[in-house]
């Protein structure tokens, strides 16, 4: 019973202060799904979803899982630890999916209307491996779009920073509910393209004070534990 409550306090220690990823998974078929051409969904629980367009320089389609409907994620700007997207794709040469995250931040810290949504662009090569298209918020690279003006902002397109940088540069986006699209088109080479998305897997980073929330409670557990232990008059032997 002793080591049982030596164990637990560990645990309770351990948690307040080592915050855990938490993964889940999504479907495609519960996204928010838009394209310039057509849009076919797979029967099932956990369909998938087949987005093509005619032209990939002048259309686009794009995948969004949301933070409250369209899968409720919960991912915020400063809480995504990572993401994959099992998809196939078949377009031109040199053409590519790309992540295209979504948010609104009150406090306007790009200079853009507190009112104006923001996409944040992936913007590098070499992002799709075989069937897999991870998010790296250490790695991959994003510009910044202001939504509602077509305009990018700061130093232009070809300004980019991971995820994990945005939100150092500027903390007052992390706690904005952010959502995740994948996309194609809208710059490519003028050939018809057809993405195919099967899944999504994640995870988030709880914030502090819900740990620290959690581990409380065991450390109070273990220290009822302990009393009662000691008030009963319980040895240990090994």
């Amino acid at each position: 019973m002793k080591r049982f409550s030596l164990a637990l306090l560990a645990l309770a220690t351990a948690i307040a202060i080592s915050p855990a990823a938490l993964a889940s998974s999504l479907c495609p078929n519960i996204a928010d799904s838009q394209s310039d051409g057509t849009i076919s969904t797979a029967s099932g629980p956990c369909g998938a979803v087949t987005l093509a367009i005619a032209n990939d320089s002048t259309d686009g389609a794009v995948l969004y899982w949301g933070p409250s409907s369209y899968g409720a994620t919960g991912i915020t700007v400063g809480n995504i630890a990572s993401f994959n997207t099992s998809l196939t794709f078949a377009a031109g040469s040199g053409d590519e999916p790309y992540y295209q995250l979504y948010f609104i931040d009150p406090s306007g810290v790009f200079g853009e209307a507190s009112s104006d949504g923001i996409f944040m662009l992936e913007f590098q090569s070499g992002n799709l491996s075989g069937n897999n298209m991870p998010l790296d918020p250490n790695a991959t690279l994003f510009n910044i779009l202001d939504a509602n003006t077509g305009t990018y902002l700061l130093g232009g397109q070809a300004d980019t920073e991971t995820l994990a940088q945005w939100n150092v540069l500027y903390p007052d986006l992390s706690n904005d509910p952010m959502w995740v699209g994948v996309g194609m088109g809208y710059g490519g080479s003028g050939d018809p393209a057809t993405m195919t998305i099967y899944s999504a897997d994640y995870t988030v980073t709880p914030e502090p004070s819900s740990l620290f929330l959690f581990g409380t409670g065991l450390l109070g557990m273990a220290v009822i534990l302990f009393r009662k232990q000691k008030a009963s008059g319980l040895t240990s032997h090994s």
